[in-house]
C-alpha cells in the first residue's frame, strides 16, 4: 500500500471508521491524509482511543515504510524547517569558531592553506612552494566569520 491510495476503511472498526470520515466530511481520505493528522489530534476525536489510533497507524505506518521518500520524515513547516537550518548554522559557526581558537596561530592566518603529504610530490614539481604547503584557490573563505 503506498501513501497515496485511499485508506482501507474495511480494515477498522465501523466506529472508528465513522469517527475518521467524519474527520474528512464524509469523504475516503488517502494514508497520506491520515498520516499527516498528529495524534494528539485522533485522539481528541470522538470514537477514537489508544487502541484505535494504534490501528490507525499500523496501516499509515505500513503505507510510509513502502513510500520510500517519508520514511523518518518529520512533518515540519517550511518555517520550522528554517528555524532548524538557522539553528544548524548557528552551531556550525559556533564550532567553527571553537575550532579556530584551538588552531596554532600561523594556520589561523592561512585558512585557505592545506599540508599535502610529502611523498605525493617531488620539489621539482611545486618550486615555489617550499615546506610542504600548496594554496588551494577554491578554499579562500574565512571560515572563522559565518556564510
Amino acid at each position: 500500500m503506498h501513501l497515496d491510495e485511499p485508506f482501507p476503511l474495511e480494515a477498522i472498526p465501523s466506529r472508528v471508521r465513522h469517527a475518521l470520515l467524519g474527520e474528512f466530511k464524509g469523504r475516503c481520505p488517502s494514508v497520506r491524509e491520515v498520516d499527516q493528522i498528529p495524534d494528539k489530534h485522533w485522539l481528541r476525536a470522538p470514537g477514537i482511543g489508544p487502541t484505535a489510533l494504534q490501528a490507525i497507524r499500523s496501516i499509515t505506518n505500513a503505507g510510509s515504510q513502502q513510500d520510500g521518500s517519508h520514511i523518518g520524515a518529520p512533518h515540519l513547516s517550511d518555517a520550522e524547517l528554517l528555524r532548524r537550518l538557522e539553528q544548524l548554522q548557528e552551531d556550525l559557526r559556533w564550532l567553527q569558531d571553537q575550532l579556530m581558537a584551538q588552531m596554532p596561530a600561523d594556520l589561523k592566518r592561512r585558512p585557505h592553506r592545506r599540508r599535502r603529504k610529502p611523498a605525493a610530490h617531488d620539489e621539482a614539481d611545486h618550486p615555489n612552494h617550499q615546506f610542504g604547503w600548496v594554496e588551494a584557490p577554491h578554499y579562500r573563505r574565512d571560515l572563522g566569520h559565518g556564510a
